[in-house]
C-alpha cells in the first residue's frame, strides 16, 4: 500500500533535491510555485516513467544516484494511475510535505553548524 506521504518522500523529495542549485537560486522567490506547477503539469500522462521525463523537461533536474532507489521504488509499485491522480489533484498537499522535509533538513543543518 502506497500513500501520498510515501510518494512525497520517495518521489517528490528526491526530485526537489535534484533540481539544480542554479535554478533554485535564479528563481528563489517563486521556486516553490515553479516546483508545484511542474509536479502537477508533468502528471498529465499515463505512466510514471513518462512523468519523470516530463518533470525534467519543465525544471532543470539532475537525477542523482543516491535518490534513484527511492524513485524506482515508487515506479515499481505499479500504481501509476493512482499516483498520477494524486500528483494532479493533491499537488499542494504533497508539495507542502516536501517543503516540511526541506525545512526540517535546514533546521537540522543549522543546529549541527551551531554546535
Amino acid at each position: 500500500m502506497i500513500t501520498q506521504e510515501n510518494v512525497a518522500e520517495q518521489l517528490l523529495w528526491p526530485l526537489w533535491r535534484c533540481v539544480t542549485d542554479d535554478y533554485k537560486s535564479r528563481y528563489k522567490r517563486e521556486i516553490w510555485d515553479h516546483f508545484e506547477n511542474a509536479v502537477r503539469a508533468a502528471a498529465y500522462t499515463g505512466s510514471l516513467r513518462t512523468y519523470l521525463a516530463n518533470f525534467q523537461a519543465r525544471i532543470p533536474c539532475e537525477l542523482q544516484a543516491q535518490y534513484m532507489k527511492n524513485i524506482k521504488s515508487v515506479i515499481d509499485k505499479h500504481c501509476d494511475t493512482e499516483i498520477l491522480d494524486w500528483l494532479r489533484d493533491e499537488t499542494t498537499y504533497m508539495v507542502m510535505l516536501v517543503r516540511l522535509m526541506n525545512q526540517e533538513r535546514k533546521e537540522s543543518f543549522d543546529e549541527s553548524n551551531n554546535n
